[in-house]
């Protein structure tokens, strides 16, 4: 199963922040990148915002009005493609950047962000140099992404559309790395 998180928090030259959700998934079916489920839209707070607040997220099933100037609106997809992880990195980066984003300061405002969550269940260290074509010159690629467990934002979708998903390390599912952070 490969799991992809999206969130937007500014506006992009697509638009909305909600219509630049719905355009990345335009974008990653324009490259042979089949999305086969789609979470209900999350709003939640920036994450160094404060820490307690990002435990917090809101399930919407209408955004007629903007979320808070800077939160997040997230989604999960669950995608399937032939593309080796790294190469599925380096399209996610091209999408970001087409939306806009300016790499810069970590967690700081961005009309898209996309990573890769969980990769067919592959497990590989952050040990390798920068320009290792394992990172397609990106930062390195840890997968299962080590934020997952600590980020309600990603489980409150994850908890949507793969119940029964396992994470590869602790082997856990979404509700019980949700419940641990209460």
């Amino acid at each position: 199963m490969i799991i992809l998180s999206i969130g937007s928090n500014l506006p992009s030259i697509w638009g909305s922040r909600l219509e630049t959700l719905n355009r990345a998934i335009t974008e990653l079916e324009k490259q042979f990148i089949n999305v086969l489920r789609i979470s209900t839209p999350y709003i939640s707070p920036p994450m160094g915002l404060n820490y307690k607040k990002s435990l917090i997220t809101y399930k919407t099933t209408n955004i007629e009005n903007e979320p808070p100037k800077f939160y997040y609106i997230n989604i999960n997809i669950i995608v399937e493609t032939h593309k080796p992880a790294s190469q599925l990195l380096y399209r996610l980066k091209q999408i970001e950047s087409k939306a806009g984003r300016i790499d810069g300061q970590r967690w700081s405002s961005r009309p898209l962000d996309m990573d890769i969550i969980c990769y067919k269940g592959i497990i590989t260290g952050g040990n390798v140099e920068k320009n290792h074509p394992l990172n397609a010159g990106y930062i390195p690629l840890i997968l299962p992404h080590p934020g997952t467990p600590k980020r309600a934002f990603v489980l409150d979708p994850l908890i949507e559309i793969a119940p029964n998903w396992h994470h590869p390390i602790t082997g856990k599912t979404a509700m019980q790395m949700k419940n641990a952070l209460k």
